[in-house]
């Protein structure tokens, strides 16, 4: 019983993931999305701004998210900076949109803002490096957005390939237990699953951890705990040093903090 539960939470989770791919689903039925929405309109920008956030992480091409964010950050949080980044997502995702003369001349406004805040907040001789390190941010920016979409792909095949690996079984053979033995023989090995959080923490937890090159804190939480959901907890344990997830930067020596004792 156990195991036909398991099997219909992946094939599930592997319906909701492709609910969520470009070619599939609609963002107005998804419920973080329609969360989003209601934390707009009822005057919650910043707790919207990051629940759109969230739902990018599973559906990075959903132009309606990024349209949504561009306007949420360009009218209510003034951030010009990310409203031209969303801006720009949306034309390239939707490059034939009846909105995309619209569009243009939000960007191009946004853009305007952005550059007058950084003549408010910083002399002439420095405009010049800020414009250079904001380019920067929008290339790192972009490049945490592509890993993210790099390890839905990789789960989405983990799973897929974990379920091919299910095998189905046969009806029972009564004459011959020899000729159950042999069929027990012939199915091939299922794939060893990830390591269980009851697994990871059996594991000496290192107490810091460098970053590489293409590291993500969603891929060092899995690489150390075994699951991507602890990156938040990485995040807390280094405020010092990582004022937000995307300010991770290549030989940064992060605290690694353990697992609760009550956690499951």
């Amino acid at each position: 019983m156990k195991n036909i539960l398991i099997s219909i939470s992946l094939l599930l989770s592997v319906a909701f993931l492709f609910s969520c791919s470009p070619a599939g689903g609609d963002e107005k039925l998804h419920p973080l999305f329609m969360k989003a929405k209601n934390l707009k309109e009822s005057g919650k920008y910043e707790e919207a701004g990051i629940v759109f956030e969230k739902y990018l992480e599973i559906n990075p091409f959903s132009t309606k998210t990024h349209y949504e964010l561009a306007t949420l950050y360009n009218d209510n949080l003034n951030d010009p900076f990310l409203a031209i980044y969303h801006y720009r997502r949306f034309l390239k995702l939707e490059p034939d949109s009846p909105e995309k003369n619209n569009v243009n001349a939000w960007l191009k406004a946004a853009e305007r803002k952005y550059y007058e805040q950084l003549k408010i907040a910083y002399s002439d001789d420095s405009t010049k490096k800020e414009l250079e390190a904001a380019k920067a941010r929008e290339k790192r920016f972009v490049l945490h957005i592509s890993q993210l979409r790099t390890e839905n792909a990789f789960l989405k095949s983990q799973l897929n390939q974990r379920i091919s690996t299910i095998p189905v079984q046969a009806a029972p053979v009564p004459e011959s237990t020899e000729i159950v033995q042999v069929q027990s023989e012939a199915i091939a090995p299922v794939a060893p699953a990830p390591p269980t959080p009851q697994e990871t923490k059996k594991k000496e937890i290192p107490e810091f951890y460098v970053v590489q090159k293409g590291d993500t804190l969603t891929k060092i939480s899995r690489q150390i705990y075994g699951e991507i959901k602890y990156y938040k907890m990485i995040l807390e344990a280094n405020k010092d040093v990582l004022p937000s997830e995307e300010s991770i930067q290549v030989g940064d020596k992060l605290r690694i903090p353990k697992l609760p004792e009550n956690n499951n």
